[in-house]
């Protein structure tokens, strides 16, 4: 019994040691709060995906992941599906049109990113 329980612990130790959790941030446009919200929510959905922080101001998106099941370009990919611009994936036009009009981030112009229209849920 005690091999057995040893050789468990020592495989638990082995994939614990192949988990390789990094954070990276990645630039996704968006304008309030509600942007924000759809933004994390649709990455944390990610199998890997440990956290998900959108920053209006900066324009971009810190994912926390491990990288043996989370790839970014996936949840970037994603995230443009539902109409924001990330990192190299721009939304297409139709998804883009389907976003509440405090959302348009390509049609605000002179305004600075994430700056207003907090209203929404946060």
């Amino acid at each position: 019994m005690k091999r057995i329980l040893l050789i468990a612990a020592t495989l638990l130790i082995a994939v614990a040691a192949n988990a390789k959790v990094v954070e990276k941030t990645f630039p996704v446009r968006g304008h309030c709060g509600m942007c924000k919200n759809r933004i994390e929510t649709v990455a944390k959905g990610f199998d890997g995906v440990q956290s998900a922080a959108y920053d209006l101001k900066g324009q971009s998106l810190t994912l926390t992941y491990d990288t043996r099941k989370a790839k970014p370009n996936k949840v970037l990919k994603a995230i443009a599906a539902i109409g924001y611009d990330a990192g190299k994936f721009t939304a297409p036009q139709e998804a883009y049109d389907r976003l509440e009009a405090c959302c348009k981030y390509r049609e605000i112009e002179g305004v600075n990113e994430g700056e207003g229209h907090h209203h929404h849920a946060e």
